[in-house]
């Protein structure tokens, strides 16, 4: 693989094909667009999943409509992360965290390939 990624924009995917250089700035944008849309879902969830851990009546509908939606955007998320985790510096990364708001645990999470449950969500997740 040559190291870099061409973004096209189908429904707001990145689709990365290691063709021409990485542009830090759209990577960038991508990855902290990404993140902001899925923070308040993640909040919500955590909500939702505590209260069918602790017995309380809760919506399973929407708890199920929320690990869907938080997966496939963790999804988009991961090929983000792993490209920019592989072709930035660790100073672009860090100005990358800064400005996305993303702590270094909730970095770390990213890069796992792994589904939201509510089983494992409380430790993949951070808002």
């Amino acid at each position: 693989m040559v190291g870099s990624i061409n973004t096209l924009r189908g429904k707001n995917k990145l689709m990365a094909n290691y063709v021409s250089p990485v542009d830090v700035d759209e990577l960038s944008s991508y990855i902290a667009g990404k993140w902001s849309m899925m923070r308040p879902l993640v909040a919500e969830w955590a909500d939702l999943a505590r209260k069918a851990i602790l017995k309380q009546p809760y919506n399973e509908r929407r708890l199920a409509e929320l690990e869907i939606r938080i997966n496939a955007l963790r999804s988009e998320l991961w090929k983000a992360v792993f490209v920019a985790s592989e072709h930035f510096t660790e100073e672009q990364i860090q100005r990358l965290q800064k400005r996305a708001f993303i702590s270094r645990s909730a970095w770390k999470s990213l890069k796992k390939s792994t589904v939201l449950t509510r089983k494992n969500g409380f430790s993949l997740i951070t808002y």
